[in-house]
């Protein structure tokens, strides 16, 4: 049984999927066991199992839950009055502060990907699908208003999420890295991350006029 999006309005659901959450970030899909995370989430294994369902729907429901959560604030940031180029930078924002928001998530991705995607539920890849629809629609409405030119939709899609899910899963080695002496620039902030990826997406690293 797995649980429907009014589901996870549940608190007894929601302590479960947080401690899901994280230890599919920990473990991974293999690693994860349903007794660690009955533990964590201070249940036994029968709620756990009546409230979400086994290993595999747990899996869904955590990744149903966050990829719910980020169309929503995408479909926000879409939303919002101004140029296209200011809802790009409004949806790359919005990214930043998810995972922010969702801390495991990017590490269960990560995971996921490094698998070939041996898990990943046919429901959360139609749900993947229409989060690339909503940047989609940005980018073509910046090609058609002569504020972009025209792109790959896709590669620059997965450009943004590489770059946010990667610089997060890499701070633990940015800061051992800082530790050590080694100039890392500015401090870690969403605002600075959000900011400084739309820059070089909508301007790229080469001086105004210069070769190319």
């Amino acid at each position: 049984m797995t649980a429907s999006a009014g589901a996870f309005e549940n608190p007894t659901v929601t302590r479960i999927l947080d401690a899901a959450a994280a230890v599919f970030a920990e473990e991974g899909f293999g690693g994860a066991r349903v007794d660690a995370i009955a533990t964590r989430a201070g249940v036994n294994k029968a709620m756990l199992y009546y409230h979400v369902g086994d290993k595999a729907e747990l899996y869904a429901a955590v990744l149903s839950r966050n990829f719910a959560h980020a169309r929503a604030r995408l479909a926000t940031a879409v939303a919002q009055p101004g140029t296209a180029t200011d809802r790009l930078r409004g949806v790359i924002a919005a990214i930043v502060s998810l995972v922010e928001e969702l801390p495991a998530h990017p590490r269960i991705m990560l995971r996921e990907i490094a698998s070939g995607a041996a898990h990943l539920p046919a429901a959360v890849v139609a749900q993947m699908l229409e989060l690339f629809a909503l940047v989609r629609g940005v980018l073509e409405e910046g090609v058609r208003a002569g504020q972009l030119r025209p792109v790959d939709p896709l590669l620059t899609h997965l450009m943004i999420l590489g770059t946010v899910t990667f610089m997060t899963a890499t701070l633990p080695v940015r800061q051992r890295m800082g530790a050590l002496g080694v100039p890392l620039g500015e401090p870690d902030s969403p605002g600075h991350l959000a900011g400084y990826l739309a820059d070089v997406l909508l301007h790229g690293i080469a001086t105004p006029g210069g070769p190319r």
